[in-house]
């Protein structure tokens, strides 16, 4: 009678196990892989590491597939992933080749600290890590500010080549400035991204410049100090008034990313300066 009980335990927690077991995942940004990373799950691949961004420490060994830029396919493919999450941005770079090899694709939006939250949620759900979930979201928890008064915020993306982008208030860092009480200025209300106007920027003569350097930081950043040498950007009050602020990943982003909270508390400070 023992001998069936155990035979029966056994088999319940062999059943078990299969139940429980993951598919075989890859994570395509460092973003992504944070999150995982915080969700305690198991991982066959991981974008590589960049000058400015680093995988966490618990995937150091992992197999390394490239980022968007130059996706490694050869080692992607030799993780043997049963479904790989990408940046609903990036979807494009990879969805026609996993089609191709029968791979999954899930994408999961970044776009700002709303969408990062319903992706946590999500994955929190999907894996069964609800309450690994809960708490990451309780650690990155950001309360939105209001002001009587809101400063003007130019929010500018720095490209290699030394040209830029300006980025509206439904952008990640546009939603920070909107939830911290600021209000964006200089952009399109419809395009997240769009060529600088030097007339709308004139025009909205902000009280905060941020510029984001997307990729090459010194060499973005020498270009926007001779761009702010010369007229509209030297006539600004922000840069009048020393409120212009450069900036790079992986605390500032294009995309949300876990170091939300130290980001808005940083866009917080310089709103509150304006204040004072």
């Amino acid at each position: 009678m023992m001998a069936l009980g155990l035979v029966y335990f056994s088999q319940k927690k062999k059943s078990s196990q299969v139940s429980e077991k993951q598919p075989r995942i890859v994570a395509t940004t460092v973003a992504i892989t944070e999150v995982f990373a915080h969700l305690k799950m198991k991982l066959v691949g991981v974008p590589s590491d960049s000058s400015l961004q680093k995988v966490p420490q618990r995937y150091q060994n992992i197999m390394r597939v490239g980022n968007h830029v130059s996706i490694n396919w050869e080692n992607l493919l030799k993780a043997k992933p049963e479904i790989v999450y990408v940046d609903s941005e990036l979807t494009d770079e990879y969805q026609s080749k996993l089609k191709e090899q029968k791979i999954g694709m899930k994408s999961l939006n970044f776009q700002n600290y709303g969408n990062l939250v319903k992706s946590i949620e999500y994955l929190g759900r999907k894996y069964d890590r609800q309450k690994d979930a809960q708490e990451l979201l309780a650690r990155i928890k950001i309360k939105n500010v209001s002001r009587i008064k809101k400063p003007k915020v130019l929010i500018l993306m720095g490209m290699p080549g030394g040209s830029f982008l300006v980025m509206n208030a439904k952008t990640y860092l546009g939603d920070l400035v909107k939830r911290a009480g600021g209000e964006v200025v200089g952009a399109s209300s419809t395009s997240l991204y769009t060529t600088a106007s030097s007339e709308a920027i004139a025009q909205a003569d902000p009280d905060i410049v941020i510029r984001l350097a997307h990729a090459m930081p010194k060499q973005v950043k020498a270009a926007f100090i001779t761009t702010f040498k010369q007229s509209p950007y030297k006539d600004l009050k922000a840069v009048k008034e020393n409120h212009v602020y450069d900036v790079k990943a992986p605390k500032f982003s294009p995309t949300a990313n876990l170091k939300v909270r130290q980001t808005y508390q940083q866009v917080k400070r310089w709103l509150n300066q304006i204040d004072e």
